[in-house]
């Protein structure tokens, strides 16, 4: 699916003044269950803070802009679980991924409150988390203590790797133009690469 997202980057590239939208947008599915596991949202957000910071977008409102999309996706599904409890994962697009939700189940059994801020940084779980934590109960005072920590933990672990390898391509004189197709060449390059890895590990178990 890579290569379909790699518009947003182009786009951003030709008009910066977009990238606080188009970071809050991506932190914020990061929490979305299912769309989560399928967009690429933390390396947008690096590859988008780069081309940002490379046409003098001040980084501090791009920080502030991924804290409160981080924030907003995970209240988002904690609510939605909350509100709609397990008759949520009857439905569509849910009731397609039982592994993810069991083992979202598990993770927070034994992790506690903890798990919604460990999660953040675990691919597939930290996209089902949020609402399982939701339909599981827990307090929105715990809930939201971890998520808020979470959230100014991982926004800058994302954001200023951008910075500073934008701030780096500017310095070495390279235009946003091109900074932004080198940017589509590696999510193109890393969805190959995925996508390898995946088939070769479906080789292996099956041999």
């Amino acid at each position: 699916m890579t290569p379909y997202f790699a518009w947003i980057v182009d786009f951003v590239g030709r008009y910066p003044h977009y990238a606080l939208t188009a970071i809050f947008l991506l932190a914020l599915s990061e929490a979305v269950p299912v769309v989560g596991t399928i967009v690429p949202g933390s390396t947008l957000i690096i590859g988008i803070c780069a081309l940002a910071t490379g046409a003098h977008v001040d980084p501090w409102p791009l920080l502030g802009a991924a804290v409160l999309g981080a924030i907003f996706g995970d209240g988002l599904s904690f609510w939605l679980g909350h509100r709609y409890q397990r008759e949520l994962l009857l439905r569509w697009p849910l009731n397609r991924y039982p592994q993810f939700i069991a083992r979202s189940e598990t993770f927070i059994k034994t992790y506690g409150a903890a798990s919604v801020f460990l999660a953040r940084f675990i691919a597939v779980v930290r996209a089902f988390v949020p609402i399982v934590a939701g339909i599981l109960g827990m307090s929105s005072r715990r809930f939201y203590a971890a998520n808020i920590l979470s959230a100014l933990t991982w926004a800058p672990a994302h954001v200023f790797p951008g910075v500073l390898l934008g701030m780096a391509l500017n310095l070495a004189g390279l235009s946003p133009g091109r900074l932004a197709i080198l940017l589509i060449i590696g999510l193109i390059t890393e969805w190959a690469a995925i996508r390898v890895l995946r088939s070769y590990l479906k080789t292996a178990s099956c041999s």
